[in-house]
């Protein structure tokens, strides 16, 4: 993707990105407030280079006299991770989890690398890498017959899922606390960090599930009319477009009843182009029969064809199109990544979706 021009042992715990091969489409399976904090660099770099100025000045320490003292640093890692899970034996608390996750994914072995990585781990790793139900299951959470039974943990990921991410959120500033305090950083040198902490327990579980559930039931209906794409399996089609059975198979992946997919799409027309990339949700307008997202261009990526190319420039608007129950999830700032289609109507639709991400 390039930016538009102007003109371990928890490894069985990442779950992958929302999945949009063509058994999704045909209805397979896919694999609160902020923090009040207002302390916390307009970059995601520029808190750790701060750090490593710091650590570097007290490595200094001492070295003028010639002798060859080797000054302790400020802080190790081994020293703040003790301060962080301090009282807490358990090495199953979430909390530890969380940490453990966090260590193994970016090979955490200093604050500097902490630090440089909190914004990561939460707007990337928590988001499209984290699987929820092994969480729950190795922090003892829920019990095994909630694990095992699918609608049981549906509805129990749908009531505690903010709450876990609430303590990863939480754990992150911690650590980023802890690290400025030792090291003397100024608000500013971390700003962007704290930040993002704070918006994390109001974003996190919001594009956690927008990551497994767009592009949802309006999208998928109409990439399956208009896109080339294989729907016969065992010689029966199952296109919800040609089929009974590929409208009961549609039905049930969806929750949705197709006479209502028809009659939303009535007046559709097949794309007159398409186009890839990132863009961001300047507004969303909700309403009971589907959901009307303004966006605007960010990043351009390989088109994904079949329909004649556009070409975007940054900061031009697209407008798209999603199921209703969308309405109350996706908020203005929220980046959208994906391979989208235009109809000649300029309602857009995405075929593929890469990743949902907050604004930080």
């Amino acid at each position: 993707m390039v930016h538009i021009e102007d003109h371990s042992d928890d490894n069985d715990i990442a779950s992958g990105n929302n999945s949009n091969s063509n058994s999704r489409l045909l209805g397979g399976t896919a694999s609160g407030d902020e923090i009040d904090v207002d302390l916390l660099p307009p970059n995601k770099s520029e808190g750790a280079d701060e750090l490593i100025d710091r650590e570097t000045e007290a490595d200094a320490i001492g070295d003028g006299d010639g002798e060859d003292d080797e000054s302790e640093p400020v802080l190790t890692w081994q020293e703040l991770r003790s301060k962080l899970l301090r009282g807490d034996a358990s090495e199953k608390s979430p909390e530890a989890i969380f940490l453990r996750l966090f260590e193994d994914r970016y090979e955490i072995e200093s604050p500097v690398t902490a630090l440089s990585n909190i914004k990561t781990f939460l707007g990337e790793y928590l988001i499209q890498e984290f699987n929820h139900k092994d969480f729950c299951s190795r922090a003892g959470l829920a019990s095994e017959k909630i694990i095992d039974d699918d609608e049981l943990w549906q509805k129990f990921a749908d009531d505690h899922l903010a709450q876990h991410l609430a303590v990863a959120a939480t754990l992150m500033l911690r650590i980023a606390m802890t690290i400025a305090k030792a090291f003397h950083l100024q608000a500013e040198d971390w700003r962007d960090v704290n930040q993002a902490c704070g918006k994390a327990v109001r974003s996190l579980p919001a594009c956690y599930k927008l990551q497994r559930k767009l592009p949802g039931a309006l999208n998928d209906a109409r990439a399956l009319r208009f896109l080339p794409m294989p729907t016969v399996d065992g010689g029966e089609d199952l296109n919800p477009w040609k089929s009974e059975v590929g409208k009961e198979l549609f039905e049930r992946a969806h929750n949705v009843d197709w006479n209502t997919i028809e009659a939303l799409t009535i007046s559709d027309s097949k794309p007159s182009c398409c186009f890839s990339g990132k863009f961001t949700i300047t507004e969303v307008v909700a309403s009971d029969e589907f959901t009307s997202v303004h966006l605007a261009a960010l990043e351009e990526g390989d088109p994904p064809g079949a329909f004649p190319t556009r070409r975007l420039k940054k900061g031009e608007p697209i407008l798209w199109e999603v199921d209703s129950s969308f309405g109350k999830t996706l908020e203005a700032g929220f980046l959208i990544d994906a391979d989208w289609y235009q109809m000649e109507s300029q309602v857009c639709f995405i075929s593929a979706l890469m990743t949902v991400t907050p604004s930080w």
